[in-house]
């Protein structure tokens, strides 16, 4: 069975979703199999937390942090023009949006048209004005806010805290991956002298820039590390990087 969602098509026998422009397949893990599976299958209707977290009953039940991380997983591999087809319905659970969700926008394209011309210059003339004002008004002085946050368990008791930024909450998938990579590293260290990680990709994902902030001797320090990589399908980070730059500390 494979059903189209946006730009991506999804085989629910192989497990993969595929993003057809970019020609880029997807093997989806257990919790977001699950969740998509559950939400194609009643697409169009309201999907609980509690159906999305016990599944088939098959295999042990999700947590919400597993179900929430899912949907937030799948749409960012979606994109920003189709994640909306998964809408959450507060407090309750989230729905698939029927297919049939472009003919409706088409129709209202169409109609449209007809409001006068006069109608749609002040309408363009207010947003223009509101967007000079919120340029204006905008505190550039903010930082980013971080795409993700979590904390790795290492065999010693300590908790290493893993930081992702990203410049679009969508398309994200390959910094996800890199993030569990450095999860994984951390975890083999079973001790180190980092206590935050901060990992953020190039606009053009060449570039992930790591950032490392712990304490040796009683003084803080920072690393910086930056990997370039313009091949295809990107690696960044492997088992022979993370032994020679030797991220324990």
């Amino acid at each position: 069975m494979t059903m189209q969602l946006g730009d991506c098509r999804f085989d629910r026998e192989r497990g993969i979703l595929i993003e057809l422009s970019r020609d880029e397949s997807w093997h989806l893990p257990r919790a977001e199999l699950q969740v998509l599976s559950l939400l194609v299958e009643h697409q169009g209707k309201l999907v609980s937390k509690y159906m999305l977290k016990m599944g088939d009953g098959q295999h042990p039940p999700l947590t919400d942090t597993s179900v929430a991380r899912a949907v937030f997983m799948l749409r960012s591999f979606l994109g920003a023009q189709h994640e909306g087809l998964i809408e959450t319905v507060k407090g309750q659970g989230y729905l698939l949006q029927p297919v049939n969700g472009k003919e409706r926008k088409y129709v209202n394209y169409l109609r449209l048209q007809t409001i006068p011309l006069w109608s749609v210059l002040v309408l363009f003339g207010a947003m223009l004005a509101v967007s000079f004002f919120y340029l204006y008004q905008i505190d550039h002085s903010k930082p980013t806010q971080a795409l993700m946050h979590s904390e790795i368990p290492l065999a010693s008791g300590q908790h290493v805290r893993l930081h992702l930024y990203a410049n679009s909450n969508t398309n994200n998938l390959l910094l996800f991956k890199l993030g569990e990579r450095l999860s994984a590293g951390f975890t083999a260290c079973g001790q180190s002298d980092w206590k935050d990680v901060y990992g953020s990709l190039s606009h053009d994902k060449q570039v992930l820039n790591i950032t490392l902030r712990g304490e040796q001797l009683g003084q803080s320090v920072i690393r910086n590390i930056k990997i370039s990589d313009f091949t295809q399908p990107k690696e960044f980070i492997d088992a022979t990087w993370l032994r020679e730059v030797d991220i324990c500390g």
